[in-house]
């Protein structure tokens, strides 16, 4: 212990004598670290800490896919067949989210609501700090109890913390509801933040049901020893039974179990990973620059290394001595890695696409700070390791014969550390260039409209309050006529999902005439009024818009888009021609226009056959608002809002917001992405080019006496330019050589993440390495210039 002790003291002062050096690799180690820290911590926080529910490996979410469509909801009936007839799981929930109108308060507002069975609570391991649960009895089909469960949260924010909150009335969806419980503080759901839940059988629609009323998922708990694979085969044979029973409704469905874990975080997940796989590299850079800069120290240090082995120190406690001094270093810049790293931590969880989930604790926990304690001591050994053996190898002969001859040693390896460097900065680059090209592509995508100045909002009528088609239609009319009398509202329409708003409804369809096969197609279904697509500035290219003739009692017709045309008649003129869509309820519709395609549901997915059918004729309690405005479309909000409430005070809109955010979120995970990994490779290169400018300037201070022979022996400054060049453009070659080849096996991780580029897209495999090699050769020429302008008389008396 005492040694110890004396090592650290001599390290302490060691470090001290050098504060220049101890500077800047701290700098350098802080950098590396902190970054690691950063976004390790957000990839413990939501990928590896475990859910916080019980068992969460035993969780999984189930949903219905046909062919290439994985995600696509449930009917009622179908997941009662599931819970009656699987033999894997052991208890199977129900759930459907939907917005809750919440009203009888200061003003309408919107609760984000879900409908489920009782067991989807118990599954979730929630428990109620106040009240109670849902007992089984009250979400049994065919009860439709009018009772609710509210989060923790929704009761301090809306209702103050009211300690008489349970069996406290409360309007939800124009029915007054009695409030049975309050979910402990804790508890969320893994889905969405939330506010209420009410049983499944409270549906604000008829249909909910009814077969082919598709909208429910599952959250199952798998019985213990059962892998997904054996739950997927045990629910895939009760979804082809019911295919084959009902072909009209279920043709072509199968289920499609997700881990709980996978549907949370799915997303981010690639995006987590690829940011941590920079800032890995990053953090080799930097101990690759600190390695550089010890090896040089080390060098510097060889008369004291070579008396204290003179003296009787032996390799081995030399060694020791400098390893100490290296992890009290590493130590040093592990403490400012993780200040650095409570900022960053921050300034990174404001930045996740949609916010950081609700269960994920970002922070510095123990973990966290275990990982850095790791990374700190595996950074100390791997920057000082090779300097450390280099100098134990340093005796007074070495120390006598290296002076002699003026040089420093260790050069080559030097140069090694460097072609280490830039061929990471290369893989770096070579990613951060494929984001790049991969977003420029995405925001040069053609949506199909034209999302400047668009206003839109969302809205849900009460059942209660409007029962019948008639009375949902005359209050859309009347809204959509108070919208557009707004000053400034140059157009507006009535769409039952906006595109790129995550909403999307789907039907599937017979042809009029043309045999169709099962499975069924299905094409998305969106319900629009009049002036839809003049409002999103979308030509039509044949046919008519809908117009006021276009009401309930009329023959129903509908618009279709080129790729529904393409698929149902191709090369045939579409309009007049009739489709049955399979409801529930079924219905006939005749064409009467052609559109052009849209993006619904991304930027990314390729235009999806879609058919459209008019607001009068197909009535819906819940709708959203287009509004095209003269000027910035949020100043529009208050308006907007004010239009609606003219016609109903009671009515809550919700999601008031630009078209254009909503194209902006579409690319916010590539453009995050984009973001971390330009940052990060931006870091690399500078800590590259500095270890590029230092190598080169130490070389050339040990190779003082030889360029001053040279200049006095009549050699141009030019060609001493061009001798230290010529060497560093080998060093720079072989390290774009090794990266090229490291960037094309690395690029391939990045395919999931790209869009409208290839993972050997051309111009980024030419661009990087010039633009690299460019900045290279520039750090190595700054030093050269400077060697070549040396008095070589003053170069001859260097020692």
């Amino acid at each position: 212990m005492d040694t110890l002790w004396q090592d650290l003291r001599y390290a302490a002062r060691a470090l001290r004598r050098s504060p220049v050096f101890t500077l800047a690799a701290v700098a350098t180690l802080g950098l590396g670290i902190g970054a690691n820290t950063a976004v390790f911590s957000m990839v413990n926080g939501l990928l590896l800490r475990a859910l916080p529910y019980p068992e969460p490996d035993r969780l999984v979410v189930g949903f219905a896919r046909r062919g290439s469509e994985r995600i696509l909801l449930l009917g009622y009936p179908d997941v009662l067949a599931w819970r009656a007839e699987n033999h894997t799981f052991e208890d199977i929930g129900v759930e459907r989210s939907q917005s809750v109108n919440l009203t009888g308060v200061d003003a309408p507002d919107r609760l984000i609501g879900t409908f489920i069975t009782a067991n989807t609570l118990s599954i979730l391991g929630a428990r109620a700090e106040r009240g109670r649960l849902f007992t089984p009895e009250e979400t049994a089909p065919g009860t439709g109890q009018a009772v609710a469960v509210i989060s923790h949260g929704t009761w301090v924010g809306r209702f103050g913390g009211d300690p008489a909150i349970i069996g406290r009335s409360i309007t939800l969806n124009g029915r007054p509801h009695a409030v049975i419980g309050v979910t402990a503080a804790g508890f969320h759901e893994p889905q969405s933040a939330i506010e209420v839940w009410l049983p499944i059988t409270s549906a604000p629609a008829p249909n909910w049901a009814e077969r082919g009323g598709f909208g429910m998922w599952t959250i199952g708990r798998l019985k213990p020893g059962v892998t997904l694979a054996q739950a997927q085969q045990d629910l895939s044979a009760i979804s082809a039974r019911l295919a084959a029973a009902y072909p009209s409704t279920n043709g072509g469905m199968d289920a499609n179990l997700i881990p709980l874990r996978e549907l949370m975080v799915g997303q981010l997940r690639p995006v987590l990973l690829t940011v941590f796989g920079f800032v890995a590299v990053v953090m080799l850079i930097a101990c690759a620059n600190v390695a550089n800069l010890q090896m040089a120290r080390a060098t510097a240090r060889r008369r004291e290394l070579s008396l204290r082995a003179a003296l009787g120190a032996g390799r081995t406690r030399l060694v020791r001595q400098l390893i100490t001094e290296n992890l009290l270093l590493s130590a040093i810049g592990g403490g400012l890695g993780v200040l650095l790293a409570g900022w960053t931590i921050r300034l990174l969880a404001a930045s996740v696409p949609g916010g950081i989930p609700q269960f994920a604790d970002i922070g510095l926990d123990g973990g966290v700070l275990a990982y850095t304690a790791a990374a700190t001591l595996g950074a100390g050994l791997l920057f000082g390791a090779a300097p450390a053996l280099y100098a134990g190898r340093i005796g007074l002969r070495t120390a006598i014969d290296e002076r002699s001859r003026g040089g420093g040693g260790g050069g080559r390896g030097r140069e090694g550390v460097v072609v280490a460097q830039l061929a990471l900065c290369t893989v770096l680059l070579v990613g951060a260039g494929l984001l790049t090209r991969s977003l420029l592509a995405l925001r040069r995508v053609d949506p199909g409209f034209d999302a400047s100045h668009v206003l839109t909002a969302e809205y849900r009528l009460p059942i209660t309050k409007y029962r019948t088609p008639e009375e949902i239609d005359r209050f859309h009319a009347s809204a959509l006529a108070a919208i557009r009398r707004v000053p400034g509202v140059t157009d507006a329409a009535l769409v039952e999902a906006v595109p790129l708003s995550g909403n999307f409804g789907r039907v599937t369809y017979e042809l009029d005439g043309v045999a169709t096969p099962d499975p069924k197609p299905a094409a998305l279904d969106n319900v629009i009024s009049d002036r839809f697509f003049r409002t999103m500035r979308m030509p039509i290219v044949a046919g008519r818009d809908f117009d006021a003739n276009d009401r309930a009692g009329a023959p129903p017709v509908a618009i279709v888009s080129r790729s529904f045309a393409r698929a149902a008649w191709p090369g045939q003129d579409p309009l007049g021609r009739r489709v049955k869509l399979l409801g529930p309820p079924d219905r006939w519709v005749t064409v009467v226009g052609l559109v052009e395609d849209l993006k619904q549901r991304g930027l990314d997915d390729p235009p999806s056959a879609e058919i459209y059918e008019a607001t009068a004729q197909q009535p819906d309690i819940f709708s959203s608002v287009v509004a095209r405005t003269s000027g910035d479309p949020d100043a529009f909000a208050n308006a907007l809002r004010g239009a609606i409430w003219s016609v109903d005070r009671d009515q809550p809109v919700w999601k008031v917001r630009s078209l254009a955010s909503l194209v902006d979120h579409d690319i916010a995970p590539r453009r995050f992405a984009l973001a971390l990994a330009g940052l990060f490779a931006g870091l690399a290169v500078l800590l590259a080019i500095v270890g590029v400018y230092g190598v080169m300037s130490y070389l050339l201070l040990q190779r003082t006496r030889e360029m001053g022979i040279r200049l006095a022996l009549g050699a141009r400054r030019s060609a001493i330019v061009g001798l230290v060049l010529g060497r560093g453009a080998v060093v720079i070659a072989i390290a774009l050589g090794a990266g090229m080849a490291a960037a094309f096996a690395a690029a391939r991780l990045l395919r999931s993440q790209l869009y409208g580029v290839g993972a050997a897209d051309p111009l980024t495999f030419i661009a990087v390495p010039l633009l690299l090699a460019a900045v290279a050769l520039l750090a190595t020429w700054l030093p050269a210039r400077r060697a070549a302008r040396v008095d070589p008389m003053i170069a001859l008396r260097t020692e």
